[in-house]
């Protein structure tokens, strides 16, 4: 397992991962990522190698919203970025019922939502993600 992770951070992005260890490629979208969690959309396939971006794009999630401790990222041996689309309310469904359970106010759900949206417009981001006293450290990139 490495001590960091770079990855470029993209909403609605495609990603491939290998975790230490295994041999599979599994792929997960991005719906969300904060330093305490990352959001995901979960896909049943795996791969032999990456797969390419209209494979990916072509799949349903098999799980529309799962979210994970983002400290997991750095168990990932590979995380690649395969393809980026634009959320939609409908990619983020799953992910406001969660919400939802939480009692997040609606207004704070939608805020969220457009946030999501317009984030995955922009560029992504070139970060390294580390532990430091188990905390989750998050740097640019060059």
């Amino acid at each position: 397992m490495s001590e960091y992770l770079d990855i470029d951070l993209a909403w609605g992005g495609f990603y491939a991962c290998i975790s230490a260890g295994e041999s599979e490629v599994s792929i997960i979208r991005l719906l969300d990522f904060n330093r305490d969690a990352y959001h995901t959309a979960l896909f049943d396939e795996t791969f032999e190698e990456i797969p390419r971006a209209d494979t990916v794009e072509a799949l349903s999630p098999f799980i529309g919203h799962v979210p994970m401790d983002a400290k997991g990222l750095i168990n990932n041996e590979t995380m690649v970025l395969i393809s980026r689309k634009p959320l939609t309310l409908d990619c983020l469904e799953g992910y406001m019922y969660y919400l939802e359970e939480f009692e997040v106010p609606e207004d704070e759900r939608e805020e969220l939502m457009n946030s999501l949206i317009a984030f995955s417009k922009d560029d992504p981001l070139r970060l390294r993600l580390y532990l430091s006293n188990d905390e989750l450290q998050i740097e640019e990139r060059d």
